[in-house]
């Protein structure tokens, strides 16, 4: 047979040429890297039904969803990893699972992610091994909307799925079950959970929103939830005036009918247009409710988008307190993405631009008498306002990107933000294409300091300063780009874009043709890639590297659609083009181009052709010598490949061809002799064409009239079934055999050689197998309809054959031995896919099908796999994920005590294996230098580097944790310098040390005690300090204040005032009651009860006796009022305790009582939080009081020893606790012996012997069993 033979094989093979007279010298066996073809999905142009349907992990992985698949992008290096191909509809929503803060540190790392499609299948997917691990159903509708409920232990596997039309089912994807489905009354559109309270969640319907508050895991909700309607009441359109246009949340109970009856998108048009009469053209600017989403920075603030602006809804006033109008000129909204860092709204517009909106300091502020003007201390600044000044919370324009180009019919589908860095975007395309955006200083060098840390002093820590001199300030997220909003650090947002730093192209589509290069060979191996082409409507031809997945090349080489396509050899291609056929005649112009993909260059050939009839078919033969070009009943032209010019064109009455295939058989090896020598001249290969060395001209080579020529044959049918045999060598055509057609055979749609076998398919779906050496002839019906092509497995000896029908593909075994035919596989459309309209192999055991869905589907040998395990595919770059590193990585990042400096050098003594050191390299590699460089320098110490390698392994819980510890250890280290006190015997002192957070001396109402320290941000809402939390109440009161606009409005500002301490305000406001309303007596009366308290204080105990019976009698809010009037707010607070109003109390702590006193409704409430299953959040709770024995005792009842250790390291490093306390305290031995054994649990023996030898005594016997299990595993 012939001379080149093909490799199938492995990813690593020995390969060695066989000897041959052109080898100068025998060659040693060279070790080759052969990329490996795996089955993997290759997606083309979205469906809009795949809107939304992406999703950005902590991990660093995004997912969307292209039509029937899942696609995973490793988004560092910007390449795809995964794709998940099970779904039989469209897939409309993508989440990737939420990080587990409790899982074993031997547990090996995991990727998963759900997906549902519009025919209500949720599937849960294993993203390392590619396979589905459950498939979930609650009827055949299209899901409508997914969240992972959040903020309750051991919910992390738990999935809130909204099933059409007013079903919430809770899915446990972890035991595959339904947990429980609850059926409400409206119709719901979408919804979304509150992320300050888990029990909250807001649906979005047709005409209304739909509250609810009583959720929880355990049970179905009761309540069918509060319904409310957004309203601009007539009644206070004149009141509102001097104001601005207000907008209500009206409860359905309390609501006229008439307004109830509004529809929301006809109110919306009256809220937008404000005082000014409307003119009619304006009413079409605005459409219905795009969105619902909570504002993740701020407590009970909403948002609804709709196209020409956004809504922020204030849920506690039940009024919209601030509108982001667009311009007139700008394109209109698409989806608004809320963030939790710097309280920023990014925002997709329809021309696929992102705005960057930050929110605006508000200028009018409420002012107290009981401000403090300290010179030295920051104080919050505030002037008397009147109720005339209108406060709206305002949002400005920072930065937007540039416009995506636009194409005819481009839509964006979705976009998606880094949920740890939350400054990088990824825009998905229908064209399949995924931009990529980031933020960044419009300047490289930002003209003033950034903080690296949620706060940070520079003389905190030992030899601090001098560390931070030495490393490059972090710039890694957003809260390091941009100060908080509430800072008096006077930091400014510096200049700032947003910049495209990648883009992932896909296939484009529709596909009409496809072809693969030719085979690995023992000749072609060191060049080899696994390429395939192919061609579009548009005459665009793409070239894929089938081993990577992703797009090589894209050329725009024709002006029509390409037809054909035929490798010339590896690097270059012949293709063919004509537009549709339309004249009468079935004339066109023929396109036939060869191009050269390594320059993108592409040769005109029969440019002198006009009108004639459409190319057929293009055909190369095996030796790259010639090729043939076949019109649709008109004329065959050979022509000279290497030489590119026609050898000669066959006469008119020369038969019709309908299929035509050359044979691999060929007389090279009686030329071998003549070839050598010829190699020794000129030395050049015998066969290798001018085109065809790499990076060679196109066009006549500088020796062709030396070379010699191979005689190579082909065979061809006509119009009548008859099979005809050719010789070709040089120009001369010699004719060979020529067979009768066999009976009952229809007429030849496609052939296939190879060997000694010749396969003939017809259009009723007959094979025709004719065995050259047996001189026998088989027919085979395959039962299949009209068979439209076949091509051969590479491979020698290889006889699986891959035939496309019109209704599906098989493969087949022609097996040489015993001469028999066997299907392998079958695969059936539309039933098991979509129809495909091409086939190829791209390996030899690996077919791929160009799909009608626009995809490109690289299939096992069974047809029913396109997707195989992470580790299978072949990448152009390591995947970055430290997720699936060995959980021993997170903490020799975090911390490295036991050695005298910080290295990334890791070895086997660490408790890695040569593999894992090998992974972890590659993954460290791919790091920027300053990134490590930071790591290892890392002036805030222990905590700071936690913080750091949370950030990178994605551990959301982790983040917040390492961030809230991190400020208020800074903060317990401030207080120590102030109050001049050292825990010097910290087992002594351990009651106090609990007991004591910030010192009531120093507790001065509304003081800011660290100017210097950045304030953590507004997201962490309660757990703010004291002076910051105090200020965004006092804000929020004013903003409440300036859009108020009925009585009941008014009653709550005057209470929320009252609560405050803001006295003045609240009698002034109680004093504007009308005399026509019924309550007007009562607020006189109670506007003169605070004036006379706030003048002599008498009386207290008449209204304390008030209070209480006002309590007992369900007056609460009543009660709580009269108990701050006459300063009894811990008491108020204990009384909201115990009618279980939890967040009221911390509200009324956290805003009003010094730090002793707040403390103690903290403690409650964290003591609550961790019985109620929200144990994460009781542990920020009691970091926020500086408890931090406290937290470490819980931690340690979690079995978080890593974490606590770690935590033990940063509070002695801060001077939090001695050395000697260490050393002395129960508890302090106990996190030490847990984090010991906890290292030595993972391999990492060094750190913990070291660990268990300082504890000393107590540490003695865990040192002698640590040494006696090291020797016995050696």
């Amino acid at each position: 047979m012939g001379e080149v033979e093909e490799v199938q094989g492995r990813k690593d093979v020995m390969l060695e040429r066989d000897a041959s007279v052109e080898d100068s010298e025998q060659l040693k066996p060279v070790v080759v890297h052969i990329p490996r073809v795996a089955a993997r999905t290759i997606t083309g142009p979205a469906n809009l039904q795949n809107q939304d349907a992406i999703d950005w992990g902590h991990h660093g992985l995004l997912a969307y969803g292209s039509n029937y698949t899942i696609v995973v992008i490793d988004t560092k290096n910007v390449q795809p990893i995964q794709c998940l191909d099970k779904h039989k509809s469209m897939v409309n929503k993508v989440l990737w699972e939420r990080s587990n803060r409790n899982k074993a540190a031997n547990e090996p790392s995991s990727l998963h992610l759900v997906s549902s499609d519009t025919t209500g299948h949720i599937i849960v997917w294993d993203v390392v091994t590619g396979n589905p691990k459950a498939v979930l159903q609650e009827g055949n509708k299209p899901i409508l909307d997914m969240e992972w409920v959040s903020g309750f232990d051991g919910g992390e596997h738990m999935l809130a799925a909204l099933h059409p039309p007013y079903s919430l089912v809770i899915w446990d994807t972890k035991n595959k079950i339904k947990l429980w489905k609850k059926t409400y009354t409206e119709t719901l559109v979408s919804f979304n959970f509150d992320p300050f309270a888990p029990s909250k969640l807001a649906f979005l319907c047709s005409d209304c929103i739909l509250f609810v508050d009583d959720f929880i895991l355990s049970k179905v909700p009761s309540s069918n939830g509060r319904k409310f309607y957004i309203s601009s009441p007539r009644s206070n359109l004149s009141a509102s005036s001097a104001r601005g246009s207000v907008s209500n949340l009206t409860s359905v109970g309390l609501e006229e009918k008439q307004r109830t009856r509004d529809r929301l998108r006809r109110l919306m048009k009256d809220l937008v247009v404000g005082e000014t009469k409307p003119k009619p053209d304006d009413y079409m600017t605005v459409s219905e409710c795009l969105q619902l989403e909570y504002h993740r920075s701020l407590r009970h603030h909403l948002l609804l988008v709709y196209a020409r602006e956004v809504l922020i809804l204030d849920l506690h006033i039940n009024q919209t307190v601030g509108i982001i109008p667009l311009d007139k000129t700008a394109s209109p909204l698409l989806q608004v993405k809320s963030v939790r860092q710097r309280e920023v709204l990014y925002c997709l517009h329809e021309s696929g631009s992102v705005s960057a909106k930050f929110r605006r300091r508000q200028l009018a502020f409420v002012g107290s008498p009981l401000d403090a003007s300290v010179g030295s201390v920051c104080s919050l600044d505030m002037g008397s306002v009147t109720a005339d000044v209108f406060v709206e919370m305002g949002y400005e324009q920072r930065c937007q990107s540039e416009v995506v180009r636009q194409t005819k019919g481009l839509k964006v589908l979705g976009m998606a933000v880094n949920p740890v860095c939350e400054r990088r975007i990824a825009l998905f395309m229908n064209t399949g294409k995924v931009v990529f955006l980031e933020m960044r200083p419009a300047c490289t060098e930002v003209p003033f300091s950034l903080v690296a840390s949620p706060g940070m002093l520079s003389n905190l820590l030992v030899d601090c300063a001098n560390k931070m001199s030495n490393c490059a300030q972090r710039k890694e997220t957003l809260r390091e780009l941009v100060g908080p909003l509430m800072n008096d650090c006077g930091v400014p947002v510096p200049p700032l874009r947003l910049l495209v730093t990648g883009m992932l192209t896909g296939a484009a589509s529709p596909f009409t043709v496809i072809r693969m290069c030719p085979p690995l060979t023992t000749r072609n191996w060191q060049q080899y890639t696994p390429l395939l082409a192919a061609g579009t409507t548009t005459g665009i031809i793409q070239i894929f590297n089938m081993a990577t997945g992703t797009v090589d090349k894209e050329l725009s080489v024709h002006s029509y659609t390409v037809r054909g396509i035929e490798w010339a050899n590896l690097t270059n291609f012949l293709s063919f083009a004509y537009p549709n056929v339309s004249s009468t005649q079935g004339q066109v112009r023929n396109e036939l181009f060869l191009t050269d993909t390594l320059t993108g260059n592409s040769l005109p050939l029969r440019t002198d052709k006009g009108d004639e009839p459409p190319i057929s078919m293009v055909r190369v033969s095996p030796l790259k010598q010639y090729f043939v070009v076949i019109m649709k009943d008109g004329p065959f032209e050979l022509w000279d490949l290497r030489n590119i010019c026609i050898l000669r064109t066959m006469p008119k009455k020369f038969p019709f061809v309908t299929a035509l295939e050359w044979s691999p058989i060929h007389n090279l090896k009686s030329l071998k002799k003549k070839l050598a020598s010829v190699e020794e001249k000129e030395q050049t290969e015998p066969t290798t064409l001018a085109i065809s060395a790499p990076g060679g001209e196109l066009g006549r080579g500088e020796n062709t009239d030396k070379q010699l020529v191979a005689r190579e044959h082909f065979v061809f049918s006509d119009s009548e079934s008859r099979l005809y045999h050719f010789s070709v060598e040089g120009n001369v055509v010699r004719d060979g055999i020529k067979m009768p057609p066999e009976s009952g055979f229809g007429t030849v749609t496609c052939i296939a050689f190879k060997n000694d076998q010749i396969v003939q398919g017809d259009v009723n779906g007959m094979l025709n197998i004719w065995d050259l050496k047996a001189h026998t002839s088989k027919n085979i019906h395959t039962g299949c309809g009209w068979i439209k092509k076949m091509r051969f497995a590479p491979g020698k000896g290889n006889l699986k054959l891959l035939i496309l029908y019109s209704d599906g593909v098989d493969v087949v075994d022609l097996k040489e031995v015993k001469k028999q035919y066997e299907r392998i596989s079958q695969l059936k459309c539309p039933k098991d896919m979509v129809k495909v309209l091409d086939i190829d192999w791209a390996a030899s055991d690996k077919p791929v099908l160009a799909t009608q869905d626009g995809c490109l589907r690289i299939m096992d040998m069974t047809l029913s796999t396109s997707y195989s395990p992470l580790m299978d595919y072949e990448l152009q770059d390591p995947v970055f994920c430290p997720s699936l590193l060995p959980a021993n990585l997170k903490l020799l990042l975090s911390t490295q005590f036991w050695q005298d400096t910080y290295s990334l050098d890791f070895s086997t003594e660490d408790g890695f294996s040569e593999q894992e050191l090998q992974v972890m390299k590659e993954q460290l590699d791919l790091m920027d230098e300053e990134k490590l460089e930071y790591l290892r320098l890392c002036p805030l110490g222990t905590a700071e580097r936690s913080l750091v390698v949370a950030q990178l392994f994605g551990e959301e819980a982790e983040v917040d944790f390492w961030t809230v510890a991190l400020y208020y250890l800074q903060v317990s280290k401030l207080e120590t310098r102030n109050s001049k006190a050292v825990f010097v015997d910290q087992a002594a002192a351990a009651d106090d040390f609990q007991n004591t957070g910030l010192p009531s001396v120093l507790d001065t109402k509304r003081i800011n005690r660290y100017p210097h320290l950045q304030p953590l941000d507004a997201c962490y809402d309660i757990l703010c300090d004291p002076y910051t939390y105090q200020r965004l109440q006092l804000e929020r009161v004013n903003l409440h204040e300036s859009k108020r606009g009925d009585y009941q409005h008014t009653k709550k500002v005057i209470e929320q005032l009252l609560l405050l301490g803001e006295m003045d305000r609240a009698v002034q406001l109680l004093l504007e009651t009308e005399i026509e309303n019924s309550s007007y007596y009562t607020d006189a009366i109670k506007a003169c009860l605070i004036a006379t308290i706030q003048s002599t204080g008498a009386a207290q105990s008449t209204i304390k006796l008030v209070a209480t019976n006002l309590i007992a009698n369900g007056n609460i809010s009543e009660g709580v009022q009269l108990l701050c009037l006459i300063g009894k707010g811990l008491d108020a607070c204990r009384y909201l305790l115990s009618y279980s109003q939890w967040e009221s109390a911390v509200w009324l702590a956290k805003s009003v009582l010094p730090t002793h006193e707040t403390n103690e409704v903290m403690r409650k409430w964290a003591d609550h939080l961790w019985v109620s299953g929200q144990k994460n959040k009781a542990l920020l709770v009691l970091l926020s009081m500086c408890q931090f024995l406290r937290v470490l005792e819980l931690l340690g009842s979690q079995k978080l020893h890593a974490q606590a250790g770690l935590l033990l390291q940063a509070c002695q490093e801060y001077e939090i606790i001695s050395p000697e306390a260490r050393l002395q305290e129960p508890l302090l031995i106990a996190v030490d012996l847990d984090f010991a054994r906890h290292l030595f649990s993972i391999g990492n023996h060094q750190a913990a012997l070291k660990l268990s030898e300082k504890l000393g005594v107590p540490g003695q016997q865990l040192h002698k069993e640590f040494q006696f299990l090291s020797e016995e595993r050696r």
